[in-house]
């Protein structure tokens, strides 16, 4: 740890594992000697808001964000070459490089002790500095860039560059560091807290090549954002997670050639700012996961929409999206083929994951990857023949069955596909048609009887079971129930009791029991 006899106001410092930014520097009364007042990343840290007996000392954000240090309790970091040497640079002594006594494989009531072989060729390589392609500096307190070029004869060939959680301050000391490395293509600055560049820093004509930006957890708003990215005139993928942003207006022409943008963990809350990014022509990755959104509307009203032209991927992930509205309107991006879906009211609206997702499928023509899971063919075309089931009797209601061309403005803003599926597939017998039900009812029990030969001539087993439960839940059940080895080789069917027939295969594990029509009184039939 470095201790100068002075520091300035905004520099950034570390004391007992924790991050804090300097706010103020001199006497306090009436205790003697120089005070450091700082402010917490984390509020819950401090104990004032840098109010102290009545004195206003400095400000803060939070109201328990601020405390005063003594300098010698403040770690002011090292400069970029000196953490470098640190963690990459040759160790002559292999037993500093692995300590044996914690190299352990911890087993039942057993300690067994490993060896890390190879340890120290690794350590040669990575000491040859002007090798390396990627280096990572996180959290090893990097202040600057230190004398000012000693990066560029060290380093000549960095690709990718760490530097998260750092005692960095300003947007002008990282490009201190990165414009010594011309060939840097990736860029992590995220878990530091830096000022802004002012004007004349932004009218540098600085070249950094970095195409692939990480500014996680900056404390930032879109404001801010506009202010820093000035700076980078190459990028292609942009990640801005965990911030304050809100609205998304102005946007930099220095993004519009974004491939990717990621703003996950910020409030954005309403689809009319994402609409803000509409402009972006080359946009093919957009990642909105736990931004609060609650619905998705293109005022446009075109089909396909004039919105995203290039979109392939989006990720909405734990938002609030509750209503078949705002998939219908998915639906309209022209390019969109893959979609993560996780975690929003509609899935459990739906019934659960495996519901949501064949409807899903149905009400987006062009989807082939839903929640990391490819879109087969047959998977594609058994969801949109249930699709045509489950509203069959809502379009002979609304005038299908009588005139297609007269159905209702509700039906087909509803069920925007309803019709091309029906051109495509052909419309459900009336045996076939569905009738839906409410969630409480889905979801209620039935009682079913087991019927396994390993019981002889034991009456059969009688057990509820919920309508939603799964096929491989209930292998696990009858693994239990009849104490087999392996749920592997249970094979299931059943018999309906209104029905004469030839027993129905149970053969999707992920199907439940209302998907293939188990009713009470109906008889499983286990076979091993």
């Amino acid at each position: 740890m470095t201790n100068e006899e002075t520091i300035e106001i905004g520099a950034r410092i570390e004391s007992d594992g924790h991050y804090a930014t300097v706010m103020f520097v001199g006497p306090v009364p009436p205790t003697p000697g120089i005070w450091i007042g700082v402010e917490w990343d984390d509020p819950s840290r401090g104990k004032h808001d840098g109010c102290y007996e009545g004195v206003r000392y400095f400000s803060t954000e939070h109201s328990t964000a601020g405390s005063f240090l003594r300098l010698k309790k403040c770690n002011r970091g090292v400069p970029f070459m000196t953490a470098l040497v640190e963690k990459y640079g040759r160790v002559e002594d292999e037993n500093e490089l692995v300590r044996p006594e914690e190299m352990f494989v911890l087993g039942t009531n057993k300690k067994t002790h490993v060896e890390l072989v190879g340890a120290q060729k690794v350590n040669m390589e990575q000491s040859q500095f002007c090798k390396l392609k990627e280096v990572s500096l996180n959290g090893m307190h990097v202040n600057g860039a230190g004398n000012m070029g000693d990066i560029a004869c060290n380093l000549p060939n960095i690709r990718e560059l760490q530097l998260s959680n750092s005692l960095i301050s300003t947007w002008s000391q990282i490009i201190e560091i990165v414009s010594q490395m011309p060939l840097l293509k990736q860029l992590d600055v995220s878990l530091n807290r830096l000022q802004l560049p002012n004007v004349e820093d932004s009218r540098k004509n600085v070249c950094v090549p970095v195409e692939i930006l990480y500014a996680n957890r900056l404390n930032v708003d879109w404001q801010d954002v506009n202010k820093f990215i000035v700076l980078f005139k190459s990028l292609l993928e942009f990640h801005i997670c965990y911030n304050r942003i809100t609205y998304l207006e102005n946007c930099s022409v220095y993004i519009e050639n974004l491939t990717l943008l990621n703003l996950e963990g910020n409030p954005i809350h309403e689809w009319r700012n994402v609409l803000c990014l509409a402009d972006l022509k080359h946009l093919e990755t957009l990642i909105l996961n736990e931004t609060d959104l609650g619905e998705i509307v293109f005022p446009d009203g075109n089909y396909p929409t004039v919105h995203f032209p290039k979109l392939v991927s989006l990720s909405l992930s734990n938002n609030r999206i509750s209503e078949w509205s705002s998939v219908n309107e998915l639906n309209k991006l022209q390019s969109l083929t893959v979609l993560r879906f996780h975690r929003n009211p509609l899935v459990e609206k739906a019934g659960g994951s495996l519901e949501a997702r064949q409807v899903i499928i149905a009400k987006m023509s062009r989807i082939k990857m839903l929640n990391r899971m490819e879109v087969s063919a047959g998977e594609r075309r058994g969801a949109e023949l249930d699709y045509i089931k489950l509203y069959g009797l809502e379009w002979k209601a609304a005038g299908g069955g009588t005139d297609p061309t007269k159905l209702s403005s509700s039906f087909m803003d509803a069920h925007p596909r309803y019709v091309e599926l029906i051109k495509k597939l052909g419309s459900a017998e009336d045996s076939e048609m569905k009738k839906i039900e409410s969630s409480a009812l889905k979801n209620s029990l039935i009682r079913v009887k087991f019927k396994n030969p390993l019981l002889g001539d034991s009456p059969d087993l009688e057990k509820k079971l919920p309508l939603t439960m799964t096929i491989q839940k209930l292998k696990a059940l009858i693994q239990r129930m009849f104490k087999l080895p392996d749920q592997g080789i249970i094979r299931l069917s059943y018999v309906s009791q209104k029905m004469i027939g030839p027993e129905i295969d149970l053969d999707n594990n992920m199907r439940d029991l209302s998907y293939y029509s188990v009713e009470d009184g109906d008889t499983i039939c286990v076979h091993c």
